[in-house]
């Protein structure tokens, strides 16, 4: 059973905002990628995993899958009248760039772009998230449909606010031209978020069990291991790797799977996770919760061996870390 969560007063500012306020996190090493041109929704159909025949102010989650179905990167897609706006992870954007420049074809009307250095990215994180906006000038937020955008103020800048998959709780992105950045960074904080540090942020992910790029949304796994099934549309016909991933939905394929592990003493990732003398998977990301009280961790592990209750181990230096697979979230 998970243990109490401490009192308020022994944790961390910035993680508790993440908890119970508005945690600001800086994402301005994102990558950003507008895509245009009259086949844009058509091409992007082809080459990814989810149906993103969207209408302006819609958007959705896809990914970039390899013809063997790995996952090239996760893209958040706002749909505007000109354009598709791509929103991956820090630093992904050669990468993403590379990848659909060479799936353009000679008769596609499509173009292109990079904007990383154009705009400033926020992530506003926590239940009062909606109400930080609103005292800064962008109301109603609350009310955007998840993955939906609007436009608005933030002060003087002009901000485009996106709602999207948290941590367990409300979530928003929050772009602006790169000369506003501050000016909304500042408004944000006097509105009453919190700066919210890396390790923080990421002790609420893995808490929360979200999965992240260079972490657990890499090369080594497809979307269906990485808990991504949401975002493989079933209906769509063929896109890159479409083959692979139907199968294995359609035969029950996947022998690998994101889980929860409580180890019971700090465990390192990219550690092997062992059960009966042999490696049945590895760790992704680890952190100390607070709010267990505990060390937890991310892994991949492979059927049976991650259904909840099945005790493991943990590969360490100073010999194997007794854990036990859990479902996640590890917190709600």
């Amino acid at each position: 059973m998970p243990m109490a969560q401490p009192p308020s007063s022994t944790l961390q500012p910035d993680y508790l905002a993440g908890r119970t306020g508005a945690a600001l996190r800086r994402e301005h090493d994102h990558a950003r990628l507008w895509l245009a041109g009259a086949d844009r929704i058509p091409f992007l159909q082809r080459i990814s995993t989810n149906d993103v025949r969207l209408a302006p102010g819609q958007g959705t989650v896809t990914v970039l899958t390899s013809p063997t179905a790995r996952i090239i990167a996760v893209l958040t897609v706002q749909a505007h009248p000109d354009g598709l706006l791509l929103v991956a992870g820090p630093g992904q954007g050669p990468t993403v760039y590379n990848t659909l420049r060479g799936q353009i074809f000679f008769q596609d009307r499509v173009t292109v772009e990079g904007r990383g250095s154009a705009m400033a990215q926020f992530g506003l994180y926590g239940p009062q998230s909606a109400t930080v906006l609103a005292r800064a000038g962008f109301p109603d937020a609350e009310n955007l449909p998840l993955f939906a955008w609007r436009s608005g103020q933030i002060g003087a800048a002009a901000v485009t606010v996106q709602r999207i998959e948290g941590l367990g709780s409300q979530a928003f992105t929050v772009l602006t031209a790169a000369a506003n950045g501050s000016m909304v960074e500042a408004a944000l904080l006097q509105a009453g978020a919190v700066s919210i540090s890396e390790e923080a942020y990421h002790t609420l992910r893995i808490e929360a069990g979200v999965p992240a790029p260079g972490y657990e949304l890499t090369d080594q796994v497809n979307p269906l291991e990485a808990g991504l099934r949401r975002f493989c549309n079933d209906h769509k016909g063929c896109y890159t790797g479409q083959e692979i991933i139907a199968r294995q939905i359609t035969y029950d394929k996947v022998t690998t799977h994101l889980v929860g592990l409580l180890p019971e003493r700090p465990v390192t990732a990219n550690a092997a996770v062992q059960a009966e003398g042999r490696q049945v998977g590895w760790v992704s990301s680890v952190a100390l919760s607070p709010a267990l009280g505990r060390p937890i961790a991310l892994a991949f592990v492979r059927r049976p061996h991650h259904e909840p209750g099945t005790p493991v181990a943990v590969a360490d230096a100073e010999g194997p870390v007794p854990a036990r697979v859990t479902a996640l979230p590890f917190v709600g």
